[in-house]
């Protein structure tokens, strides 16, 4: 049985820092090795401030960062960005000043290599970085999604798709909800992030993921090692059906019904999101 953190934060410094440490602590961190490359793979979709609620917070960027740095690791963070530069994204989004003065380096995904995600699909392209990383880090942002209805830990991976290739697939894939919902479930569990926390300290509802989003703070941040169990105790959280949201009815259909995780924490009751 997969666990799952559940902690009211906000985004002040003093309290987010000791919290996603012991976050980290708990889901395994003791052992991210001394030269170790680590992904950190924040949600950086487009252009936005952080009070937009679009984008992976900064502060809680800088923290993962921090906490790699002080285990002798080597951090990367790195996404492919739907709409904008990357650089326009680190300015707006104030990453590049949540980062200064770390021994981070910050860039867009590059290369990618095929990895068989298997049927229908075959072999992908994915991120190189993706692949060859020692672990990852994934940071996703609580949003709603106009398509999936939501984007969580899991569809966050989407983002380890380069460049172009990405609106290929939601062309290919997209036109059908449950095939593109079977591909996100697929290339989660290929890419298989080590560690997952997810922004709701300010999350989006209404028309997202983008600027149709409406900010709303629910003053939550999970963590876990299973991307899906997260994704599961949002819909417990929101009281939703899972079977609502495509990339768990998908998960649910290729593997069996999904097992409910185990909550460290108080899951708040959150209605009329």
């Amino acid at each position: 049985m997969s666990t799952v953190i559940v902690r009211q934060a906000t985004y002040e410094h003093a309290m987010l820092r000791p919290l996603v440490f012991q976050m980290m602590e708990a889901m395994g961190g003791a052992e991210i090795a001394r030269g170790s490359r680590i992904l950190i793979k924040p949600n950086l979709l487009s252009p936005a401030a952080p009070d937009q609620a679009i984008l992976t917070h900064p502060a809680i960027i800088r923290i993962v960062a921090e906490y790699l740095l002080e285990k002798g690791a080597k951090p990367l963070v790195a996404d492919s960005p739907a709409i904008g530069s990357f650089g326009k994204i680190l300015q707006m989004g104030g990453v590049r000043d949540a980062l200064r003065g770390l021994d981070v380096e910050c860039r867009p995904f590059q290369n990618s290599v095929k990895i068989d995600i298997g049927e229908p699909f075959g072999a992908i392209e994915i991120a190189e970085e993706a692949v060859r990383a020692d672990a990852i880090i994934n940071l996703a942002k609580l949003k709603t999604h106009s398509q999936m209805l939501l984007t969580l830990a899991a569809k966050n991976l989407f983002g380890c798709i380069v460049g172009y290739r990405k609106p290929e697939w939601h062309m290919r894939a997209g036109v059908d909800r449950q095939m593109f919902a079977r591909l996100l479930v697929q290339l989660a569990r290929a890419i298989r992030p080590s560690f997952n926390i997810l922004d709701g300290v300010i999350a989006l509802e209404g028309d997202g993921p983008g600027r149709g989003g409406v900010p709303k703070t629910l003053g939550v941040l999970m963590a876990g090692r299973d991307p899906f169990a997260i994704d599961l105790t949002v819909c417990r959280m929101l009281g939703l059906d899972p079977c609502e949201v495509p990339l768990l009815k998908a998960a649910a259909d290729t593997d069996g019904p999904l097992v409910e995780p185990e909550i460290d924490g108080t899951l708040p009751a959150i209605r009329g999101f």
